[in-house]
């Protein structure tokens, strides 16, 4: 994993599973009113989402036990279970600090990396309330996701400068277009790049990797006028159409050096979670049709075509995955109109990997990219 410390009282260390300092050409991507970063302090109750928060206990120490850091994440969006309870919805890694959060602990607004470290109950919006475990033996993961019950009036629906969201999920298309607004890149605006991704994303917050399978994954890339999707510290961001009535597409957990950003389809964390999203306006009927995708020769790629590759990928996803570099797979557009492509995603794009990977299985063409590795933002 990438460090980045950021000069507190405290010498907050701040990881790529939590937070990084903001990128130094960040500011220069965004729109006008992120220029700032309001996203990173403090807000007035009721809180919007999309902004810096965590578990209070989010913090790191060295094998002495001495405080050497903190970190954090974004609080995503609203959802409530069949009561009618509501809760903050953001990853694990962010709630539950990686599976070892207890139910009560307190969830603050912002985040510990935001206070230079500093816990105060006064902070919190909300208490840690349940968790998908996320598995590190080889397992595979489905989402990184984790849910905090919010303390009455503290939490708003709405997402700082997108505003209310759809209650009804949109399934993800390739091209689709999409926009998030997270602790660190805060509003930014992109497109969906591939589909039913498999990849290993790194967890460590030292040296030593700590690996975690994902499988059925949604890679998005980043836009002309946000060409930096996300970093580390917007994980738990809610990903959204790019509308009037904006409707939730995935959940962000994890990116790459390279600009790609990995989320879980939204529909698969809220079953896993068994809850709903907090809708405070209606989408079109039109809504999905009109983010779809403009790919090759204005042509998009089916639902059905990208299930035909993923079938051919899957049965020959251990060859691909023995490539030198290979870190994931995905099902992305081809150069012809309509045409799906198997994504082979390498660390480096090295001679080796080159003459190793084939240039097409079962009549599907293989394209390799240079993702370098990924891990849990």
């Amino acid at each position: 994993m990438n460090y980045k410390t950021k000069g507190t009282a405290l010498v907050a260390c701040m990881l790529a599973i939590g937070v990084a300092s903001m990128p130094q050409n960040a500011l220069a991507q965004q729109p006008s009113q992120c220029s700032y970063s309001p996203q990173q302090t403090a807000q007035t109750r009721p809180i919007e989402l999309g902004v810096s928060g965590g578990n209070i206990n989010s913090l790191l120490r060295a094998n002495s036990g001495k405080l050497s850091g903190c970190y954090s994440g974004t609080l995503g969006s609203l959802v409530e279970d069949a009561t009618d309870t509501q809760y903050i919805l953001s990853n694990n890694h962010v709630l539950a600090d990686q599976n070892t959060a207890k139910p009560g602990d307190l969830i603050v607004q912002p985040g510990l990396v935001d206070v230079e470290c500093l816990k105060a109950p006064s902070n919190a919006v909300a208490t840690f309330s349940g968790m998908v475990r996320l598995k590190f033996n080889g397992s595979r993961n489905y989402v990184d996701a984790a849910i905090a019950a919010v303390n009455p009036g503290d939490v708003s629906p709405e997402i700082a400068f997108i505003g209310g969201i759809s209650s009804s999920p949109a399934t993800a298309t390739i091209g689709m277009a999409v926009q998030k607004m997270g602790r660190t890149t805060c509003l930014t605006f992109g497109a969906v790049a591939q589909l039913d991704a498999h990849l290993r994303v790194n967890y460590s917050d030292t040296k030593r990797p700590k690996p975690a399978k994902f499988v059925d994954q949604i890679v998005v890339s980043g836009s002309l006028e946000t060409p930096q999707f996300s970093a580390a510290g917007d994980s738990g961001s809610l990903i959204v159409t790019d509308d009037d009535c904006p409707q939730p597409v995935a959940l962000l957990f994890a990116g790459s050096a390279s600009g790609l950003t990995i989320a879980n389809p939204i529909s698969t964390v809220l079953s896993a979670l068994n809850v709903s999203m907090v809708g405070t306006c209606t989408a079109s009927l039109s809504s999905d049709s009109a983010n779809a995708e403009l790919v090759a020769g204005g042509a998009p790629v089916s639902k059905e075509a990208v299930a035909v590759a993923a079938a051919v990928r899957d049965r020959h996803e251990d060859s691909l995955m023995s490539i030198p570099g290979a870190v994931g797979t995905g099902i992305g557009a081809g150069d012809h109109p309509g045409q799906t492509t198997i994504v082979l995603y390498v660390d480096k794009l090295t001679p080796q990997a080159q003459a190793a990977a084939p240039k097409e299985v079962e009549g599907t063409p293989v394209k390799l990219i240079e993702s370098g590795e990924f891990v849990a933002y």
